[in-house]
């Protein structure tokens, strides 16, 4: 808050008005002589003189306090400018940063989605090798009874040709969905990253 002058500590303590105080009469109203009355005149003029120079100066600190105003406004209006654009890049920031956390929940499904598959495949595989293990076994004791068993063989190795075809399907469709998982966890790790 601006600092409040009374009209003397303006004029430097000097007095700005006759010693006359409120409710006494400046002047009788029948001076008694001339010199009186010029001494009442010269009094007036100088009271006169410092009022106006008071006004002068009160004019003056009046002025620059407006433009310190004025000043002090613009930067007020500038303040609350950059004070907005801050808000709106926060909240820019906010909606980005919550739309990122959707998209990594997202990918974290689909890579938990694609664990639980390889995991399925890879039992089949397993249970695939099992079979297969099975079959070369009953292919060797099918080699011994080679004579006996030969229309039996010729079925067993046909069979056996397609459980090789299938665990080859099954190897290649679990190698497929290892490289997803693997492109999959890469960008869940390049978009943390980013944050």
């Amino acid at each position: 808050m601006a600092n409040i002058y009374t009209l003397n500590e303006i004029n430097n303590g000097a007095l700005l008005v006759s010693d006359n105080k409120l409710g006494d009469l400046p002047f009788n109203r029948y001076p008694s002589s001339q010199t009186e009355l010029e001494n009442q005149v010269a009094c007036l003029k100088h009271d006169l003189d410092i009022a106006l120079s008071s006004g002068i100066q009160l004019g003056t600190r009046n002025s620059l306090l407006i433009k310190n105003n004025e000043s002090f406004s613009e930067h007020v209006c500038q303040l609350e400018d950059v004070a907005r654009e801050l808000k709106n890049e926060s909240n820019q920031k906010e909606i980005s940063l919550t739309s990122t956390k959707s998209e990594i929940a997202t990918k974290l499904e689909e890579i938990q989605a694609l664990y639980s598959r390889v995991e399925e495949l890879e039992q089949n595989v397993s249970l695939a090798e099992k079979r297969l293990s099975e079959m070369d076994s009953f292919k060797h004791k099918s080699e011994l009874e080679y004579i006996k068993l030969s229309d039996e063989n010729i079925s067993l190795d046909l069979t056996n040709m397609g459980l090789e075809d299938t665990l080859a399907k099954k190897k290649d469709e679990s190698m497929r969905v290892r490289d997803d998982l693997l492109s999959a966890q890469k960008a869940v790790i390049e978009k943390d990253s980013l944050l």
